[in-house]
């Protein structure tokens, strides 16, 4: 009797797997793919040495943007540029410049913002002098007329030199503010 019962149960588990194999899709039996590389992204426009000129509502120049490749990536909305020089001509209520230049930059398509990375320098001139700031990573934001930078920063002035984490700047009210890790010398006449 428990021959016949061992044999049975053999006999219903052999049945059993055969039908689970016979019913199972062939994919279930394949290996999973290991080398499933990722699409990069592919640029719909590529040019190379390009310059351009944003104009205001008046008809005066406004922005100049220069840069040595610039590559337009539509599924993602943005702009990739290779060492962009950026040229802002009317800063805040004065007529002053910006100029900020970098390794690589990045325009969003509907933000009107600018940012730029790895080994930024902005330079421009305010009521005291000519001022450098030296960062890692720089955003410019066109319709706000304003900017912020970090990843460490250092700002030289005519008579300081400050450092620090972060930094923010408003244009249009002249105002600097550096947050987090601020170091400075102050060079008293």
């Amino acid at each position: 009797m428990i021959k016949q019962f061992f044999f049975t149960l053999c006999l219903i588990l052999v049945t059993g797997s055969l039908l689970l194999i016979w019913d199972s899709p062939p994919e279930s039996f394949l290996r999973p793919d290991a080398n499933i590389v990722n699409k990069l992204p592919s640029a719909d426009t590529y040019m190379t040495n390009i310059e351009t000129l944003i104009f205001s509502s008046d008809g005066s120049k406004k922005y100049l943007l220069s840069a040595s490749e610039m590559s337009l990536f539509s599924d993602q909305s943005e702009v990739r540029l290779l060492k962009p020089e950026f040229l802002a001509l009317e800063i805040g209520n004065q007529r002053s410049e910006i100029n900020v230049s970098a390794h690589q930059g990045l325009i969003s398509k509907n933000s009107q913002v600018i940012q730029f990375m790895d080994d930024v320098k902005a330079n421009w001139h305010a009521n005291k002098g000519a001022t450098a700031l030296t960062a890692g990573t720089f955003i410019y934001s066109m319709k706000e007329d304003s900017a912020s930078a970090a990843n460490g920063i250092k700002l030289i002035t005519p008579d300081s030199l400050i450092s620090g984490d972060s930094f923010s700047a408003d244009f249009k009210n002249e105002s600097l503010r550096i947050e987090s890790r601020v170091r400075a010398t102050h060079d008293a006449i």
